[in-house]
């Protein structure tokens, strides 16, 4: 998988799990919904946790296989081998 299509699927990972797991804890606190929020709170926590265990796998340098900082913006360059990352 491409570096780049790595960071996106990450982004796309934990920010819908966020949105989803902090709908499961809303409905959650409504007392009517207990299950339904438990649910999709958990589902939230997989996408997120989902989302980062594929950057630990994917998201890496094309030249040298290092693997890239998760945190923050892509690198113009790989911090490892001073390979460029833009094309």
């Amino acid at each position: 998988m491409n570096y780049r299509k790595s960071y996106y699927i990450l982004l796309i990972g934990i920010w819908s799990g966020f949105f989803t797991a902090f709908a499961g804890l809303y409905i959650e606190s409504r007392a009517d919904h207990l299950l339904i929020g438990k649910i999709l709170a958990l589902i939230g926590l997989i996408l997120m946790l989902g989302g980062i265990g594929q950057a630990l796998l994917f998201y890496k340098c094309p030249n040298c296989g290092k693997r890239l900082n998760i945190r923050g913006k892509q690198p113009h360059f790989c911090p490892e081998c001073g390979y460029n990352l833009n094309w």
